[in-house]
């Protein structure tokens, strides 16, 4: 066997490896989802930005949001959604508690695994207003089944792909649910 193919199945091995583990951990990886999120936001803010944003996670799963986050004196209400890039879910759940939220949104995480590089790389799904200071559309009347018990999920609501706007990068996601950075002084060039 040549090295070029003992190297492609090694990858191959390992890509399989972090598959099962994604399923079976589900919870970690959820979190190491959430981790380079924040992350990402934080850098962009931070580095990019010249800007201060605030974070907070949300320990109770009960109203429909995972994270606020305040920045431009903009406060958003966010649950995160995530996918791998290579899966093709069609729909989320979404709590219906959320559209009641100042600035609630679902940020829609599609992950990309490096996996040369050992890391991941995000691009996102968007639902929330149109612009920075916009309401969050309604999420509709189509609810939600359970999927063990098959009974409906009263405060639930089903959200097609097709709802989503596809944003690429983080710096464009920080822009539409902030809009454009505006510096503030510690930070002044």
């Amino acid at each position: 066997m040549t090295e070029e193919r003992t190297a492609d199945l090694g990858a191959f091995d390992k890509d399989m490896r972090l598959n099962q583990a994604s399923s079976h951990r589900s919870r970690d990886r959820e979190n190491l989802v959430e981790h380079v999120f924040i992350s990402e936001i934080l850098q962009e803010c931070w580095f990019v930005r010249e800007q201060p944003i605030e974070i907070l996670r949300s320990e109770v799963d009960a109203y429909g949001y995972d994270l606020v986050i305040e920045c431009n004196s903009i406060l958003r209400h966010v649950q995160l959604k995530a996918t791998d890039s290579w899966t093709q879910p069609r729909k989320q759940t979404v709590n219906r508690f959320l559209e009641k939220k100042a600035g609630g949104c679902v940020v829609w995480v599609v992950v990309r695994r490096e996996l040369d590089a050992g890391r991941i790389t995000l691009s996102y799904r968007y639902f929330g207003g149109k612009r920075p200071r916009d309401r969050m559309p309604s999420l509709g009347e189509t609810p939600a089944i359970n999927p063990r018990s098959k009974t409906l999920r009263s405060n639930m609501r089903l959200l097609d792909f097709r709802q989503f706007d596809p944003i690429p990068t983080t710096p464009a996601l920080l822009d539409r649910m902030f809009g454009k950075a505006k510096p503030l002084s510690g930070f002044s060039k």
